[in-house]
C-alpha cells in the first residue's frame, strides 16, 4: 500500500505547473487559442465569401468545396441553440478542424490538429489549457485586457432563420470567421 502512495506523490511533483494567463499572453499570436484560430481560418480559404446553408441547417457549403458540418441541425434563431458544435472539412473531405462550446463555460477548438481549451470555473476563475502548458487567471482580467483592445479567447454567433455567423475571437482572426447564408 505504500508503495502507490509513493507513486502518487512522485507524479504530483513532477506534473506541470500553471502560468499567469496575461494580457501578454492573450496579445501574442503564436499564444495556443490564437495558432488554433488561425489555423481554422486556413481551413476555409474563401470564408470571405458566405457559405450555403443547407435546407435542413446541419452544415453549410462554400464555393470551394470546403464543408463546415454541425453536430446539431441549427435551431432557427439564436434563443433555441442548446450548445454548439461543429467540423471543418476540406474540399477532400478530410478534418482540418473543429469547434465546441458546450453553451456550460467550456469551448474547445482544434485548429492543425491541435486541441485547446477556455473555460471559466466557479469562483471566476478562467483558464486556457493548452498542449503541453495550461494558463490560469481571474475573469476579470479578461476584461482589463479587453479595454487595452486585447482579445479574450472566446467565440460569438448569429443564428437567424436565413443565416449562421460564427467569429472565433483571438489576436489574428478579427472579425467573422465564417457565414452560411440560405
Amino acid at each position: 500500500m505504500r508503495v502507490p502512495c509513493a507513486i502518487l506523490v512522485v507524479a504530483i511533483g513532477c506534473g506541470g505547473g500553471e502560468d499567469d494567463l496575461t494580457c501578454e499572453v492573450l496579445a501574442d499570436e503564436g499564444n495556443c487559442w490564437a495558432t488554433a484560430a488561425a489555423e481554422l481560418a486556413a481551413c476555409m480559404p474563401g470564408r470571405a465569401t458566405p457559405a450555403e446553408l443547407a435546407i435542413d441547417r446541419v452544415g453549410c457549403r462554400f464555393a470551394d468545396g470546403v464543408v463546415v458540418a454541425f453536430d446539431e441541425p441549427l435551431p432557427m434563431d439564436t434563443q433555441q441553440l442548446e450548445g454548439l458544435g461543429f467540423t471543418v472539412l476540406s474540399s477532400d473531405g478530410t478534418e482540418c478542424g473543429r469547434f465546441v462550446d458546450t453553451f456550460m463555460n467550456r469551448m474547445e477548438l482544434t485548429g492543425g490538429g491541435e486541441t485547446v481549451v477556455s473555460e471559466l470555473h466557479p469562483g471566476s476563475e478562467f483558464h486556457l489549457h493548452c498542449p503541453g502548458q495550461d494558463f490560469g487567471t481571474a475573469f476579470d482580467t479578461l476584461f482589463d485586457c479587453a479595454g487595452m483592445g486585447i482579445p479574450a479567447p472566446t467565440d460569438g454567433f448569429e443564428v437567424t432563420a436565413t443565416s449562421f455567423a460564427f467569429t472565433v475571437t483571438s489576436v489574428n482572426t478579427p472579425g467573422e470567421l465564417f457565414r452560411c447564408e440560405l
